[in-house]
């Protein structure tokens, strides 16, 4: 089976038209194409891997009744409280949200963490990380509540809790090229029947060029209904030859690579999305190295 590559469509248009048109209408076009322009924006990073921070958190200055509240839930194991007020949702008439840095030591040294708290009746943890400084806050989701950005990750809310994101720092999305598909035509090629597999359009196959051990390789993702299904889908692991030496499987297709987890051969970790969080895979092995699991939702105070 072989995968065509789709011609890309053709966005040139003459604008010569456009000046015969009255002032207000042009104007009125332009305001409208940047509204949707910034609708787009706002769409694309409100996507899992595409949230970007639009507000740093700092722990400088401690919010007074909500350090209070804070001391009365964690200040007996915790010898270390800082606490701010934070919109975790879009503003409202009822505050009740905070982000918390705690410790068993007087400056954070030790068992630090970030812990965010929503009120529901009672307050609720529904955050909790070791301690970074890099912490931030995306846009209002989707979903009605702000991803939260640690140190580069995504943490975005999926209705009931908070999900990691694969770490996608400084990964770039392309089309494949004609020798990448025929590549992954080759590797799928004998499981997959040429005519069920068009019947559902050709596939999207995306490449990001990275650096897992030596520089040069490429992680290549097939994105299909017939290969995906409503699960998982294909991800080839190709080596600076251009070789295919590992197809891993991935929810949606949504991978990432660990920043500083390498495997006992000096290959950085492949993070793919999964049911329960991210997967941390070992390119050499095939052998899952971690796993970063969605958050609980706990009462705050009860977390020892």
């Amino acid at each position: 089976m072989k995968f065509a590559r789709q011609p890309p469509r053709n966005r040139t248009r003459s604008a010569s038209h456009i000046f015969s048109w009255p002032i207000y209408t042009v104007v009125l076009l332009i305001v409208m194409w940047a509204l949707a322009a910034f609708a787009q924006d706002t769409e694309n990073n409100n996507q899992p891997g595409g949230d970007i921070a639009v507000q740093q958190l700092s722990f400088a200055r401690n919010d007074p009744q909500a350090l209070s509240i804070a001391r009365r839930m964690y200040g007996r194991d915790y010898t270390y409280v800082k606490a701010v007020r934070v919109w975790l949702e879009a503003p409202n008439d009822d505050p009740e949200q905070m982000f918390l840095k705690i410790g068993k030591s007087r400056n954070c040294e030790t068992e630090c963490f970030n812990v965010a708290l929503f009120h529901n009746e009672k307050w609720l943890e529904i955050y909790r990380r070791p301690a970074v400084d890099a912490l931030g806050l995306s846009a209002v989701t989707p979903t009605g509540m702000r991803s939260i950005i640690e140190d580069g990750r995504v943490w975005t809310w999926n209705g009931q809790a908070y999900a990691p994101q694969p770490n996608q720092e400084g990964m770039v999305e392309r089309e494949a090229d004609e020798e990448e598909l025929a590549l992954v035509s080759k590797e799928l090629g004998a499981n997959i029947d040429e005519t069920t597999a068009t019947s559902f359009g050709p596939p999207e196959v995306v490449v990001y060029e990275v650096d897992i051990l030596t520089g040069g390789e490429k992680i290549i993702v097939v994105h299909s209904p017939y290969f995906c299904g409503q699960s998982t889908c294909p991800v080839f692991l190709i080596n600076d030859l251009g070789q295919s030496y590992r197809m891993i499987q991935a929810l949606e297709g949504v991978i990432g690579i660990s920043k500083a987890l390498r495997d006992e051969n000096g290959f950085r970790g492949i993070e793919t999305l999964s049911r329960g969080g991210v997967t941390v895979t070992s390119p050499s092995t095939g052998a899952p190295m971690e796993t970063i699991p969605i958050q609980p939702v706990a009462v705050a105070g009860t977390v020892k």
